[in-house]
């Protein structure tokens, strides 16, 4: 079942907690669309705001790895606790940094500088929430389907966000540039709160954690997991770049390409991201409603649209043709990422659902360190060749499934004349 449903299925204090997850990821990816305005009213290069969505990225990568190892020292309240509150802090931080920058009552270098440092430190505080709601499904789901439930559930909802966050800056734009980023911080204010109250009433769970922990080691020790699921995860890499890129590089693109300014380049890119919120509850309604499909021919729908919105893009010759490639990328997204979540939960055992989760979370960080880097570092080159890194990736990709899918039927002929 599509993750935008399986929130209803829950019990409220999980339902609370995989919204917290949404905002979670939603916070963080609300800064993208407006990157590209934002970096050219700093006199920023393109590189250099790359690096600012980057560094945190590879924080919460590096942030991930640590705490995973220091968990036990720490319970799941805590964890969800000080990372809530630890991105609050730090997101207005970087935003008054923005303030400060755009009035620009500090120098350039400066204003870099402090926003890379800021961002970082945001990074680390995301990776706290989501290594503590797997904890505590971990110590609060007794049976082992219903942790592979809700950890599938909890990190399709933190990847949606990637697509909220964006969606939701573009209907907030009318106050301003920085005006949704100061929502988030109300956002996470709010949430953090919440949590705090959530949590002091919960009992402290007493489930046996090393019993858990043996269950999964016994697993995973007959079995590799990453090559099980290998080209999920390189679908996932490849849809959280496309994300970045066409969030954060398409913003400069549409400045240069039609001429536009910082504040026309943001209230053009916010209907973009209008286009691609609608489209995606759309296709998510029709896919639950009337088509039902299949896992491989959501990624084979969401590869084809990817391709077509991509061309669009490139030989868009007015700015609403541009737009219009917008509605593609909505269908593609739709149907990718929940592949993605799926077709990675369904590829190991129920017992190592921790473990693909703990690799889901690294596909999410490394396409967002790699995605700004390269796709800024080759605009620099030619505007052009962000978008063809992308269909080289869908189509390499396509490719692959395909030649899966041939391989399967042909198995199963060959069963069928035996």
């Amino acid at each position: 079942m599509p993750f935008l449903l399986m929130i209803f299925m829950m019990n409220n204090n999980l339902k609370f907690l995989a919204l917290a997850a949404l905002i979670n990821g939603t916070c963080f990816s609300m800064i993208l669309p407006l990157l590209a305005p934002l970096t050219r009213q700093l006199h920023l290069s393109e590189f250099q705001g790359g690096v600012i969505v980057s560094a945190g990225a590879v924080c919460m990568a590096i942030a991930s790895i640590w705490i995973a190892k220091k968990k036990n020292q720490l319970s799941p309240n805590q964890l969800v606790n000080y990372g809530f509150w630890g991105m609050t802090f730090t997101w207005a931080i970087f935003t008054l940094i923005l303030y400060f920058g755009t009035q620009a009552i500090l120098p350039t270098l400066f204003i870099f500088i402090l926003l890379v440092l800021s961002r970082a430190s945001t990074g680390i505080f995301m990776a706290l929430p989501q290594i503590g709601l797997q904890s505590y499904v971990m110590t609060h789901a007794s049976e082992a389907a219903d942790r592979s439930k809700q950890m599938a559930m909890f990190g399709a909802m933190n990847s949606f966000g990637m697509i909220v966050g964006p969606f939701a800056t573009s209907v907030l734009l009318f106050g301003g540039l920085l005006f949704p980023m100061w929502i988030a911080v109300a956002l996470l204010g709010l949430v953090s709160i919440a949590l705090s109250i959530l949590f002091s009433k919960i009992p402290k769970s007493q489930t046996d954690s090393s019993k858990l922990e043996q269950e999964e080691k016994s697993t995973t020790e007959h079995e590799s997991i990453l090559k099980q699921s290998f080209i999920w995860l390189v679908l996932g890499f490849a849809t959280y770049v496309a994300i970045v890129t066409l969030n954060m590089t398409a913003g400069f693109y549409i400045q240069d390409k039609f001429y536009l300014s910082s504040q026309q380049s943001a209230v053009y890119f916010s209907q973009c991201m209008l286009v691609v919120g609608i489209c995606l509850v759309l296709t998510q309604l029709l896919i639950v409603k009337v088509f039902k499909f299949k896992l491989n021919s959501l990624v084979i729908i969401g590869l084809v649209t990817m391709c077509f919105g991509l061309l669009l893009s490139l030989y868009a010759p007015t700015i609403f043709v541009f737009q219009a490639s917008y509605i593609f990328y909505g269908i593609s997204v739709a149907c990718l990422l929940p592949a993605f979540t799926t077709g990675a939960a369904q590829a190991v055992s129920q017992q190592s659902q921790v473990k693909m989760a703990s690799f889901c979370t690294a596909t999410q960080a490394l396409g967002l360190i790699v995605g700004p880097l390269l796709s800024t570092f080759l605009y620099r080159f030619n505007t052009h060749f962000p978008f063809y890194l992308l269909l080289f990736l869908t189509m390499s990709i396509g490719l692959y499934f395909s030649w899966m899918l041939i391989r399967k039927e042909g198995e199963t002929a060959l069963l069928l004349d035996e």
